[in-house]
């Protein structure tokens, strides 16, 4: 799985930032702390009309995610 990694402060200033009426910003960690964004391919072509638009000129990074909390 790939994704765009993004710095700490972008991915505090814009989680949950609307580009559409029913489309959002989220960012996840991975296992080394890095904060990624995740676009479908629908997602790409809406935020491409936005003032979000920067974002898809960050390269994809493979993406390895935290391992799972041991259930009790």
């Amino acid at each position: 799985m790939e994704g765009r990694i993004v710095i700490p402060e972008v991915a505090q200033n814009l989680e949950g930032q609307f580009i559409d009426s029913d489309t959002f910003l989220h960012f996840v960690q991975d296992i080394n702390d890095e904060w990624f964004l995740f676009l479908s391919e629908q997602d790409e072509a809406e935020i491409a009309l936005t003032e979000y638009a920067y974002l898809l000129e960050l390269p994809l990074s493979p993406y390895e995610p935290k391992p799972s909390p041991p259930i009790p």
